[in-house]
């Protein structure tokens, strides 16, 4: 009687048997498992193909007899299962194994044209770790260049050792290339670290057939990985993939450890392998390297020297004439909307960090070389602080360093044509009156989410400039008001957070959800109005004062970083009571902090700057500051010490410790989440954070957050994580009911007012989809009893048809329709 087999706890991908069927059912009382059907629109073929290889190969293996008898016993077993395969028509009879058995190994034009063969098989995927009797990594790279027909590398750097370990078989390879053909060696490399050598370079892009595309952003790169593509045409393509740069010590000597991975065994992974060095090797990041062209010599030169801190005047210099890759692809998508689409008010979305100012900088040096002349230019802020980083900005570009005058509560400028003012300011000075509403050609609006405010509708609508540029990262305002009217209705280039995190223009981040001991009931008690949420005051009075959370506050640093006395920390408070009693109970625990706040003088908010800065402090705890607009690159922790469900106040707060600096290889976020009032959502905040959408919110909630940008983590506590979950389970899971219940709690508070879509989507916080996902709008109304609206049935059917038409976004079409 066979013995029934034991199953450990644990994860299982595994095809059920009959054995294993018996196996499950004798633990069915006392544990739990999981079984899935397997889907033929999804992998099941893979999996059955998996299953079978392992019966296949065991069975080979232990087939008996020994010598010729087992391989004639082998050859017989795999010839009945061809003969199966064939009787189902899946194969036909040319597939059959030839008499006798044999295994081509190669096919060239004569026997001294035959290529060396690398000492570990084409067609098994292996692990390189040079232990004894393995050989180099050098030797293996070489031989697998001269049996290929194209290559594609790409590696961290590049060094002229590197290049003399493989030089004589690349000469090989470039032989093969036909004149005007496409390239037969393609690599990918970097100036990061100023580890390259220029040198190396240059010879390798010399050669005929090689090309050679660098990636020369100094300050980050996306590129670490060390891989290998060998093409082959005879199908049995390879791929390395691991720690070995192209450099003598890493082909020679290194502890260097490489995946070998053969298109035979895993061609799924190959081909992802492919596809993702196409799309790098498109990507405008890499530039095309011309050794005969003395611009991009120096340019290599120049990025290398900078790197390595040799020369910090060639650095700035180079960065002043040349925008990032990715600023390029946004300048070239504003022209593209003047030029081709006729736009000329064009709002630009993009993450803290990435150079907002310096895009409307460039996008202005261009119309100005555009027509030979300076546009005249109005950029406008609410604050000096983000003027005077507007305008040194400008300077740079434009190379010009008495370019552009401020028109401030403190500044008076010496001419208008181009001026740098505050909102405040500009209302005041009359300045629209007096000069004309299109005396400016080219008007900047920096942090235009604050357009639909009073203050900015007071001024802006009334300018008619040739070209309006809105620069934001946030444009969904907590207070629901739209900005996109004032520029068409239309985002001409973005770059959101997810999408900056993934391309590494910001440093990744470490979130951490902890449960901050404030019970509901405590929280339930504060005041709470709908679009404002909690009672600023009555919030500031509840932390205030509360030991037991700020011990837990200063516990959870210490627990997650090395030395509390290396972080550089924005803390994020309430309001000024609170700030200022986080500070003293910090630095009364050994952690010296200040607290700066919209009331603190202006001296002291610039000494708490540097102070930080210097490390003589560790913590600045704030209250409505530093949200927006400063640029303190070396904050690398940030505690989050108030609730927000407000998308763009927890993303400038975010943005505040993404940016890139030396020596900052993340951001640790420390948020801490209370037992909030059912009205709190966590879903805008999560949704802004990981860019998904509301519906799969949940679901990476309780999976962990398992697809995040390169280098980012997020975490929740057991507590925390359930409390997210509650709030994400009563905004995410939009059932009609509760859709029916929230407008009719929201007519409630209209005092009468009509209740049309769009105030029910502002006041909800739903989306468009959540109603037409279940019928419309027509219906809800009637349900909710919003107004009395007589519709039969086919009415009725024909409005929930129009959810059909909520994917589509091109204003033009959806008119055509109308």
């Amino acid at each position: 009687m066979p013995r029934t087999r034991r199953l450990a706890d644990g994860l299982y991908e595994e095809v059920v048997t009959d054995e294993l069927a018996d196996a499950l059912e004798l633990i069915a009382h006392r544990r739990h498992f999981d079984v899935a059907t397997l889907d033929a629109d999804a992998d099941a073929g893979v999996v059955l193909a998996r299953f079978l290889r392992g019966l296949i190969d065991r069975a080979l293996a232990e087939v008996g007899g020994s010598g010729d008898d087992k391989l004639a016993r082998q050859i017989q077993l795999s010839d009945e299962l061809l003969r199966v395969l064939e009787r189902h028509e899946l194969i036909d009879r040319t597939q059959l194994l030839s008499t006798p058995a044999r295994e081509l190994r190669g096919v060239f034009p004569d026997p001294a044209a035959r290529p060396r063969r690398p000492e570990t098989p084409l067609a098994t995927t292996t692990l390189l770790t040079l232990g004894q009797g393995e050989p180099r990594i050098g030797h293996e790279l070489a031989c697998e260049i001269d049996s290929s027909d194209r290559v594609d590398a790409l590696v961290s750097f590049v060094t002229k050792g590197g290049v003399r370990v493989l030089r004589e078989a690349i000469d090989r390879l470039v032989l093969r290339h036909q004149p005007g053909g496409p390239p037969v060696f393609r690599l990918l490399t970097t100036t990061y670290t100023g580890a390259t050598e220029a040198a190396a370079v240059e010879e390798l892009a010399q050669l005929p057939g090689v090309e050679v595309r660098i990636s020369y952003d100094g300050r980050r790169t996306r590129l670490h990985a060390k891989a290998w593509l060998f093409h082959r045409e005879s199908g049995l393509t390879t791929a390395y993939v691991g720690s070995a740069n192209l450099s003598s010590p890493a082909l020679t000597v290194g502890l260097e450890w490489m995946v070998k991975l053969a298109r035979a065994d895993v061609p799924h992974v190959i081909a992802k392998f492919s596809g993702a060095f196409e799309t790098l090797w498109a990507d405008r990041e890499f530039q095309r390297f011309d050794p005969e062209n003395a611009e991009d010599r120096e340019r290599l030169r120049g990025a290398l020297g900078a790197a390595r801190g040799a020369d910090d005047v060639a650095q700035l210099t180079f960065f002043t004439l040349r925008p990032y890759e990715f600023q390029e692809e946004i300048l070239d998508r504003l022209r593209a909307e003047r030029e081709i689409h006729g736009r000329r008010r064009n709002l630009v979305v993009a993450a803290t960090g990435t150079g907002k100012t310096v895009i409307a900088a460039f996008d202005y040096a261009r119309r100005a070389h555009a027509s030979g002349i300076r546009p005249r230019l109005l950029f406008l802020a609410h604050r000096r602080e983000l003027l005077t980083q507007a305008r040194d900005t400008f300077r740079h570009v434009l190379r010009d360093a008495s370019f552009g005058a401020l028109l401030t509560g403190d500044d008076e400028p010496r001419q208008l044509d181009h001026l740098f003012a505050t909102i405040a300011s500009l209302r005041s000075s009359g300045l629209i009156e007096r000069l004309g509403a299109d005396h400016w050609d080219h008007v900047v609006v920096d942090e235009c989410h604050h357009v639909p405010a009073a203050s900015y509708q007071a001024v802006v609508p009334r300018l008619t400039p040739q070209v309006l540029v809105g620069l934001t990262a946030t444009p969904e305002r907590a207070d629901g008001q739209s900005l996109l009217g004032d520029f068409g209705g239309h985002v001409a280039a973005e770059v959101r957070l997810w999408h900056a995190l993934e391309r590494q223009l910001l440093v990744p981040f470490e979130y951490y959800g902890i449960h901050d001991g404030v019970d509901e009931r405590r929280m339930s008690s504060l005041r709470w109005t709908r679009g404002k949420g909690y009672d600023a005051a009555a919030l500031d009075g509840l932390y205030t004062g509360d030991d037991v959370r700020a011990a837990l506050v200063l516990a959870q640093l210490r627990r997650r970083v090395s030395n509390v006395r290396d972080v550089r920390a924005l803390g994020f408070c309430v309001g000024i009571g609170h700030a200022e009693f986080m500070a003293a109970h910090f630095t009364k625990h050994g952690v010296p902090a200040v607290a700066l706040h919209g009331q603190s003088p202006a001296d002291l908010r610039e000494r708490g700057r540097h102070l930080l800065e210097r490390g003589d402090v560790q913590v600045i705890f704030t209250a409505d500051l530093y949200n927006e607009g400063i640029d303190l690159p070396f904050v690398d922790t940030l505690l989050l010490l108030r609730p927000t469900e407000s998308a763009t106040l927890f993303l400038q707060q975010l943005g505040r410790g993404l940016r890139l600096h030396t020596n900052k290889a993340c951001c640790l976020v420390l948020d801490f989440i209370g037992q909030h009032r059912q009205e709190f959502r966590f879903d805008a905040v999560f949704g802004a954070i990981t860019g998904l959408p509301r519906g799969r919110l949940m679901a990476a909630a309780e999976q962990g957050f398992p697809f995040l940008p390169s280098g980012c983590s997020m975490a929740l506590d057991e507590v925390a994580r359930e409390t997210v979950l509650r709030s994400l389970r009563t905004s995410v899971e939009a059932r009609w009911t509760v859709l029916v219940a929230e407008a009719q709690a929201i007519a409630r508070a209209s005092q009468g007012e009509p209740i049309t879509l769009a105030a029910f989507l502002l006041e909800s916080g739903r989306e468009l989809d959540q109603i037409y996902r279940h019928k419309s709008w027509t219906a809800l109304a009637r349900e909710a009893g919003l107004r009395e609206i007589e519709a039969d049935d086919d009415t009725l059917e024909t409005c929930e048809r129009l959810g059909r038409l909520l994917h589509i976004d091109d204003p033009d079409r959806l008119e055509r329709i109308r």
